[in-house]
């Protein structure tokens, strides 16, 4: 059985540092918020594996205000900033969205928010109830129209893509600025990315395909190999003339842009020590603390509390990789 994880101020752990909950910057005005880790679908191509308690154990929620003292702080450091509600699982799974997104619009330095989501959980209420909290955008997570191939690449049953094109017409309905966010999947959903150019031109959507990848710990397709960068791209520009449509945003158009970064505590291959505080999110790790931030432990099993030496394998963007030594 999964364990839910709360994550508050009486935690005692950070909000940065973690790659699957709480802030990360990455050297732009885009902050990263990332409430939850829990998603309400199996898609078979998920680079981080979510829904999966083989694979993941646990599943970890942020306390709101604890959450909003983070993000308050960091985009003081960095100026105006967009926030980006991610999640290693689905944004609208997190019980105290609205309030969140709520209170994130009255901080002065934020100038849009935007959220990412499968749209399983969107409805007519809940669409309404986002814009008037203050959200900007949704980045709609939508693969294929066709009935079969959609509910066999999202994993679940229930998967109703009807569900999903009523609440993509509602976003635009409600005046919220919709991209639809497909993975091109080679030999499995090739059509249906033409279809789904065509449904964001009849919706007044945008689009931005993403390539399948291959993760350590995601799901893989059997039987399909990665494109390769050249001909991803050789293709859009194909379909950017055939459907006259810009598929290919530069940053500019995406409004990002270079920030300095929160400074890092940590440097790759230091030595530290650290205080366990959790379980990792992944198997056979946890999640210590250091100089204000969350590390996660690989090949570890600690006691909760207990202070171990280890060693750092990754520090960019200022998420922590360790192992004990």
């Amino acid at each position: 059985m999964v364990k839910i994880i709360k994550i508050d101020k009486k935690s005692e752990i950070p909000l940065v540092g973690a790659v699957m909950f709480g802030c990360i910057d990455r050297g732009t005005n885009i902050i990263q918020v990332r409430p939850t880790t829990i998603c309400n679908l199996k898609c078979t191509f998920c680079s981080t594996n979510a829904n999966n308690s083989e694979v993941h154990p646990v599943e970890y929620i942020v306390e709101p205000n604890y959450l909003l003292q983070y993000i308050k702080e960091i985009v003081k450091f960095k100026g105006n900033s967009i926030i980006l509600l991610d999640s290693v699982g689905d944004s609208t799974t997190y019980p105290n969205l609205i309030e969140l997104i709520k209170e994130i619009s009255k901080i002065k330095e934020v100038k849009k928010i935007i959220m990412e989501s499968n749209g399983v959980l969107l409805n007519k209420k809940l669409i309404s109830d986002l814009k008037k909290a203050g959200l900007n955008q949704i980045n709609l997570s939508i693969h294929s129209l066709d009935k079969d191939l959609a509910k066999k690449l999202c994993g679940i049953n229930s998967y109703n893509i009807d569900k999903i094109i009523e609440a993509a017409k509602e976003i635009t309905k409600n005046k919220i600025e919709l991209v639809l966010t497909p993975v091109w999947i080679p030999k499995i959903n090739d059509q249906d990315i033409i279809d789904l150019i065509k449904f964001s031109k009849e919706i007044n959507a945008k689009i931005g395909i993403q390539k399948y990848e291959v993760h350590k710990y995601g799901r893989k397709i059997k039987g399909i190999k990665r494109m390769n960068w050249y001909k991803f791209y050789k293709q859009l520009k194909e379909w950017e003339k055939e459907f006259d449509i810009n598929l290919k945003m530069n940053p500019k158009e995406l409004g990002i842009e270079k920030r300095k970064s929160l400074p890092k505590v940590f440097r790759k291959n230091e030595k530290t020590n650290v205080k366990i505080k959790t379980f990792g999110w992944i198997k056979n790790q946890m999640i210590g603390v250091a100089k204000n931030r969350s590390i996660a432990i690989i090949n570890c099993n600690g006691e909760i509390d207990k202070t171990i030496r280890v060693k750092i394998l990754r520090d960019k963007d200022n998420i922590y990789l360790a192992e004990p030594i």
